[in-house]
């Protein structure tokens, strides 16, 4: 359990997350990311039991670090059972916040477990992505759609999001911060019981969101899109 709410279960062969670092920033003036989401702590997040969704025949695994915990991202892919493979760098188009460097860069890790998946290939070459990208900011801690491009070419089904913020075909996502249009926050479900959860297309108890109701939010009128 998280919270209150029970984590999932399945297994999967690419997990992606982005944690709730707890980056409070400094000053009289809250200017941290506690301004728009709640925080977990180190332990908290080294504690996740991310290495259960892990599929036996193997992994891989993508996590988002701030600068200023990239040694602790590095200990969490230990501790959840994943060995380190490399870093991709975001580059972003204008200034964060600093103390003596003003961040202009975040950091995605990438490791696989110690079994490892094969190589994807396409047209017999490999599948590849960049270990860096230039990509706008857009509204806070959303992740920039390079990112998910490179994993779905590298990475392979089934794939979960954790963390998630809104929907996106071919993945599972459990998040508390799923967009409301979409009734997919599972603060909701926890209150208003296993019906809504059904009519919400959330699994009940979870946070995480059926394909097919991630298809109907696509086409809400149920007309083919072939």
């Amino acid at each position: 359990m998280i919270g209150k709410f029970q984590f999932p279960n399945g297994k999967y062969r690419t997990i992606y997350l982005d944690p709730p670092w707890p980056e409070r920033g400094g000053g009289k003036i809250k200017r941290g990311a506690d301004r728009h989401y709640s925080l977990m702590s180190v332990k908290e997040i080294l504690s996740l039991p991310i290495g259960d969704l892990a599929d036996p025949e193997g992994c891989h695994v993508y996590c988002w670090v701030t600068n200023n915990y990239l040694p602790m991202g590095l200990e969490c892919l230990k501790a959840w059972g994943f060995e380190y493979i490399t870093t991709i760098t975001w580059m972003k188009d204008r200034q964060g916040l600093g103390q003596y460097y003003r961040g202009l860069t975040e950091h995605c890790l990438f490791g696989t477990t110690r079994k490892r998946l094969p190589y994807k290939l396409e047209d017999g070459k490999r599948c590849q992505g960049l270990t860096g990208f230039m990509e706008p900011k857009t509204i806070h801690s959303r992740k920039p759609a390079r990112m998910r491009e490179m994993i779905e070419r590298v990475s392979y089904t089934p794939r979960i999001e954790l963390f998630a913020r809104e929907s996106h075909p071919g993945w599972d996502i459990w998040g508390d911060k799923l967009q409301k249009g979409e009734e997919l926050a599972w603060q909701e479900t926890n209150t208003q019981g296993a019906a809504t959860a059904a009519d919400s297309g959330l699994i009940p108890d979870t946070g995480i969101l059926k394909k097919s109701a991630i298809r109907n939010a696509r086409n809400p009128s149920g007309a083919s899109n072939a």
